[in-house]
């Protein structure tokens, strides 16, 4: 896919379409065409490495149009209102605390309007990210402006800046203290942050706590969620669980939720290529740094 394509051309179609059509062509496009090539057919051979794939061909074909929509939905939030999100989000689970919370997901599935659907609660959200590197958009200054983009689009969403990883613990506690909620999704820990082995598709491998033991440290309640996207629509699915005070007790079972996800819909899961970075990490001592980061 070219990249004016990718950065412009689709997510304006998406977002200029009524979703069943722009559904429609993404399925199309995601069955015939090349979308996001390399990066598909490595996270496949990773996934084939655990024996969870039945057919290559649906399974590509899936996994394109999760990383399609997952990557037009900031556009669509822009152009479209809360009416729009009642009637393609289905939200299922525990019940939200009222107060700043720590919201803490996967890169898995369709996530970004788990922003839109936490503010409409009333939650002003920052998420927790890693800032756009320059060997990203070297030469590529396209693909630079769009990152850009995306970026205010996340803020818009959740309605407070960005966290950006390094040093982020103090920001962290900052927001919370004053009443902003924060999302943060799992991500492959740096060789200096605090993580805890957790089981994982019959392996062991490295989480990063640190975002929960900040949390417990505050006094703020932890939720874990999953974000899905319904194969026969492409409505997005969210399902929320509270999670234990206690920082290891809550990444098991957020160890556990990632599990039962990836085995339901293998193609969901964008780390497939990240895979023996969770699994060679070895343990480090623990840091005060966030240790958990968004896409």
């Amino acid at each position: 896919m070219s990249r004016l394509v990718e950065c412009v051309g689709l997510p304006a179609m998406a977002a200029a379409l009524p979703w069943p059509l722009a559904w429609r062509a993404i399925r199309a496009l995601s069955a015939h065409g090349r979308a996001f090539g390399a990066e598909a057919e490595r996270a496949l051979a990773a996934c084939e490495a655990h024996d969870l794939v039945g057919d290559r061909v649906a399974w590509l074909a899936r996994h394109r149009s999760i990383r399609a929509v997952d990557h037009v939905d900031p556009a669509i939030s822009a152009a479209r209102g809360d009416r729009w999100m009642a009637r393609h989000l289905r939200v299922d689970g525990d019940t939200l605390p009222r107060g700043p919370c720590v919201f803490v997901g996967f890169h898995y599935g369709t996530g970004f309007w788990s922003l839109r659907y936490l503010r409409r609660l009333g939650h002003r959200v920052s998420f927790v990210s890693a800032p756009i590197e320059a060997a990203q958009v070297h030469g590529d200054p396209l693909r630079k402006r769009f990152l850009r983009w995306r970026q205010r689009r996340v803020e818009a969403a959740g309605g407070a800046p960005i966290i950006y990883v390094g040093g982020s613990s103090d920001r962290i506690r900052s927001a919370l203290r004053n009443g902003v909620s924060i999302l943060a999704l799992i991500d492959v820990p740096e060789a200096t942050t605090s993580t805890l082995a957790v089981p994982l598709l019959g392996h062991r491998v490295q989480f990063p706590d640190g975002i929960l033991r900040i949390a417990a440290s505050e006094g703020i309640s932890l939720v874990g969620y999953v974000a899905s996207l319904d194969p026969r629509t492409g409505a997005r699915q969210l399902q929320f669980t509270r999670l234990s005070d206690d920082p290891q007790d809550a990444l098991h079972t957020l160890a556990a939720m990632l599990d039962a996800a990836i085995r339901e819909d293998p193609a969901s899961w964008h780390f497939w290529a990240e895979w023996p970075r969770f699994s060679a990490r070895t343990l480090a001592s623990p840091t005060a740094g966030a240790g958990a980061a968004v896409r």
